[in-house]
């Protein structure tokens, strides 16, 4: 998480580019690599297959666990974390959620200490 904070903004490639960049507030977005090729421009979003295809396949397949969508990320981070009893509001905020409500209609069944063994099966088969 610290390195994802940091890195959120992409700051040094904003800083750099300022009249160029195009900033959507994104994690990861495109760098000069991309534009180089001519796929768009500084600061856009990457391009679901360039993770999905090609890295998140591999780890998948090396980690043995059945696949799931590259977003689907997301949601098994926050089941997880609050069947491990991680605060709502923090998995709220790591979401983006203005309101520890939205989470809870969302994984409500993992705060209640449900999620565990939904997901090993998920995961697993």
């Amino acid at each position: 998480m610290t390195r994802l904070k940091a890195y959120k903004q992409q700051s040094v490639v904003k800083m750099k580019n300022r009249t160029r960049y195009q900033d959507f507030g994104l994690v990861f977005a495109k760098e000069h690599s991309h534009v180089r090729l001519g796929k768009g421009s500084l600061g856009q979003p990457l391009q679901v297959n360039n993770i999905g295809e090609r890295e998140f396949e591999r780890l998948v397949t090396a980690a043995g666990v059945r696949r799931i969508r590259f977003h689907g990320l997301r949601h098994t981070s926050a089941t997880l974390a609050l069947a491990h009893g991680e605060p709502v509001r923090d998995v709220a905020a790591r979401l983006g959620h203005s309101k520890t409500s939205m989470t809870l209609d969302i994984y409500g069944h993992a705060a209640e200490g449900k999620a565990p063994d939904t997901l090993r099966r998920v995961l697993f088969g």
